[in-house]
């Protein structure tokens, strides 16, 4: 593999015109990505996505989804509610707008032609419906704008769309207006949700009584926004949305520059305040780099690189990127991390820093190896830790931007392994359906609008090489969605006076290339294989070993809980450990050449202990049980539970917790709760969704809860389908003392049932179940019936919880 750059490529940023800036990044590659079999993969591709849009448009238009296993479109408030998920649709056909530059990418011209048509003809946007703010912004106002982009060059052709005047651009300025109320607060951070009819405080709008929003919410509106400005003429919006940034600057944690997941929209104070790199921070470092690139700002890249300093120093344990508490960033605060991590590779390309974008890459590709696709969540063993996939693109991305800074085939074998597990386990016959559970295979109704205009426009380029392409994508920058905005933006209006950053530090400690884009010479010089070595390091992460080394009895090594990394530790030590037979081990090795000693060889034996993993770890979850006692089931009916990290032990509770149920409102519980009268001494239902479990509740426990029942929002889901799992927290929930359960939708659904018939309910939240006579029973979520009977002769609690981890 060679590749060869242009001479500027190592110029540096400051001062660089647009046309200097897009020179710098041009790479020519001598590899062919699309010869030999590859552009038989290219085909697939090609297939795939054709299949999916054309079952959209088939089934589903102008819903704003499809659903793939039924075959028709979603339309919001006639399925059945799936929480903060529906937040993304309006009634505007957004999967359509999300695609719109994709077909323009693809080559699909005359698609692309007919599906503006469609857009201008049909979408409304003054509907009366809730939405997200930050999924509006980044699918809809993206894809507007994307797809505007995308008309005018192809008019400017002289080809195609004569008919085109700029309809696109004008409802986007007409969603940028209808999204701007939700940044009507005292701090400048915006709702997280507004009213696409109504706005925020309207007494029709039915929301802006939320407090908090995620910092990736609040911090992912400046590409749009500021394209949405220079594209108009019109400022408020780019204003708006760096006031927005200005904020989150600010309320950093000075002395790390780590920021948290969740903030107070109205006084800036940090709600929850884990760091990383994953969910509810994500975009925000993610905009923050690329408003450089396409600004032409130095604000947003000096504070990148102040930020990236504190995630490298804290946050990156290579391959793994661990959450902290941003006021004590020196402890990791969960051992599993999540799906949108993935992102954060492609993002390292982009500042050139390619070794730990290398490593975490290959971190990532051995799980989807071994679970054949990325799960929402994982553990630091790299166990499934939230089992769901929904399609999600950012391995892909990161995988495009990887092939893209190294040219390396490798990437491209990692592409045909992405494209083969969607043909083989996410299609069916009306599209493709997101993954419920990774392990069993279970199908979801299930596509979002992301995995068109995301996953197939990073694999349609991984495999095309730019000469085959419509348009010149180095004249572009991806949006988070992947929407495309062309650099020529940075040139439409100066920089912000206004945008100011103050540092408490000099700036005569940055980097040699932290202006310049990354140089593949540079970065591997004389050494093809120097990609392979830094993978190869880390090929043997996911390998069968769960005993952990711990020296000297008590203390583990390392200090966070990667099984196989004390092996790999000495493995590059040159040392092996080898099982005696009696709990203790041997290490042997070898001595470094160049330390070379009379004897050579040197052995060395440690009396160790050989520490069985957490019972947790090796057996699951164990599972708790929710007895209902009162008349008519009189403790016959009992539903298998699922526990959580924090609240009350219920094991440490001989007779478990007894209680009435009633029904909290609102019924998410992320907000005030309103019936505080009948809450209060009862048991209280509350649905999964919308903010932390945590966070539901505190707000529950405040209003005088006995304890919580916690209802999931997945329609359909069942304990006999599923896996339990046990609810984690925010990070510091010690003062969360009430019991806390879990109930998967169909088990949820008996207790809701029986509420709205009987009105009195009473229940028994334990670990086992109170048998009060004959005919106790489990109900069975898959036969709908109960699967178990005690005729009096004792029952035994493993036939009650048969699934287990």
């Amino acid at each position: 593999m060679e590749v060869i750059l242009k001479p500027k490529s190592l110029t540096r940023y400051r001062g660089a015109t647009q046309p200097e800036r897009k020179g710098m990044c041009k790479v020519i590659p001598k590899y062919d990505s699309r010869s030999s079999g590859n552009s038989i993969v290219w085909d697939q591709v090609v297939e795939m996505f054709d299949h999916a849009y054309g079952s959209y448009m088939k089934h589903a238009y102008p819903a704003d989804e499809l659903m793939p296993l039924s075959c028709r479109g979603r339309v919001r408030g006639m399925e059945p509610s799936r929480g903060d998920v529906d937040d993304a649709l309006g009634k505007f056909s957004l999967t359509l707008i999300d695609t719109l530059d994709t077909l323009v990418v693809l080559n699909k011209l005359d698609e692309f032609e007919d599906a503006v048509r469609k857009v201008v003809l049909d979408v409304r946007l003054d509907n009366d419906v809730v939405v997200s703010v930050f999924e509006t912004n980044i699918r809809v106002l993206g894809g507007l704008l994307g797809g505007h982009i995308m008309a005018d060059m192809l008019k400017a052709q002289g080809v195609r769309l004569q008919w085109y005047k700029d309809e696109l651009l004008h409802l986007a300025r007409d969603l940028g207006y209808r999204l701007l109320p939700a940044f009507n607060t005292t701090s400048g951070l915006p709702y997280p949700r507004v009213n696409l009819k109504y706005g925020v405080l309207s007494p029709n709008s039915r929301t802006g009584t939320e407090l908090d929003t995620c910092t990736a919410c609040a911090g992912t509106m400046i590409l749009e926004f500021a394209a949405l400005s220079r594209l108009t003429q019109e400022t408020v919006f780019e204003d708006t949305a760096r006031r927005a940034l200005d904020v989150l600057w600010e309320k950093r944690q000075k002395g790390n520059d780590l920021v948290g997941t969740v903030i107070n929209i109205h006084n800036g104070d940090w709600v929850r305040r884990d760091s990383g790199v994953g969910a509810g921070i994500d975009s925000y470092y993610e905009y923050l780099m690329k408003a450089y690139i396409l600004l032409g700002d130095d604000t947003y890249l000096e504070r990148f690189n102040a930020h990236y300093v504190a995630i490298m120093k804290y946050i990156s344990q290579p391959p793994l990127l661990l959450n902290v508490h941003m006021h004590n960033p020196t402890v990791s605060i969960r051992s599993w991390m999540d799906s949108l991590l993935a992102f954060f590779p492609g993002l390292q390309v982009l500042r050139g820093d390619l070794k730990p974008a290398i490593e975490t890459h290959e971190m990532l590709y051995q799980v989807t190896k071994q679970h054949k696709f990325l799960p929402e969540a994982f553990t630091s063993d790299f166990a499934v830790y939230w089992a769901q996939h929904p399609l999600r693109p950012e391995f892909a991305e990161s995988t495009y931007f990887l092939y893209k800074a190294t040219r390396d085939p490798y990437y491209l074998q990692v592409g045909k392994s992405i494209v083969e597990s969607l043909n083989e386990y996410a299609r069916v016959a009306c599209g493709f359906a997101a993954v419920q559970d990774v392990r069993t295979g279970r199908h979801e109704d299930r596509m979002d609008s992301f995995f068109l205009a995301e996953m197939f426009k990073y694999l349609y380029l991984l495999f095309t090489e730019k000469r085959d392409l419509p348009l010149d994508i180095d004249d572009y920058i991806f949006t988070t969605e992947a929407h495309l905005l062309p650099l020529s933006l940075s040139t439409a209006r100066p920089p912000c006076p206004r945008n100011v950053t103050m540092f408490h530090r000099g700036h005569g400690d940055e980097e040699i290339f932290t202006r310049s884009c990354p140089s593949a010479q540079t970065l591997f010089p004389n050494n093809p294989t120097f990609t392979r070595t830094i993978r190869d390091a880390h090929k043997q992460l996911l390998q069968p070993g769960a005993e952990r080394l711990a020296l000297f009895r008590g203390i583990e090594f390392p200090l966070h809980d990667t099984r196989m990394e004390p092996l790999e530790i000495l493995k590059r030590m040159g040392l092996t450990l080898l099982p005696l037979g009696d709990r203790s081990v041997q290490l042997t090795g070898i001595r470094h050449q160049q330390e070379a000693s009379p004897l050579g060889l040197f052995s060395l034996k440690f009396i160790t202990d050989l520490v069985d993993p957490p019972a947790g770890e090796q057996q699951g979850v164990s599972p708790l049980a929710v007895q209902v006692i009162s008349p008519p089931f009189f403790g016959r009916m009992v539903l298998t539970a699922g526990p959580a990290q924090f609240g009350m032990d219920l094991t440490k509770q001989e007779h478990g917790v007894k209680g009435s149920l009633v029904l909290s409102e609102p019924y998410q519980a992320c907000a005030a709760i309103t019936n505080r009268e009948a809450v209060q001494g009862k048991v209280a239902l509350a649905q999964r969704g919308e903010c932390m479990f945590a966070a539901k509740a505190r707000n529950l426990q405040k209003a005088g809860a006995l304890g919580v029942i916690f209802i999931d929002n997945a329609e359909g889901s069942c304990s006999e389908e599923m896996v339990l799992f046990q609810m984690v927290g925010d990070g510091s929930t010690s003062d969360i003392v009430i019991p806390l359960v879990f109930l998967f939708q169909k088990e949820g659904q008996v207790l809701l049932d029986a509420l709205a018939q009987h009105g009195n309910v009473d229940v028994l939240l334990a670990t086992k179940p109170m048998f009060l006579g004959e005919g106790s029973q489990r109900w069975s979520c898959l036969a709908q019936r109960p699967l178990y009977h005690d005729n009096g002769g004792g029952a035994d609690w493993d036939r009650f919880a048969p699934l287990v981890l």
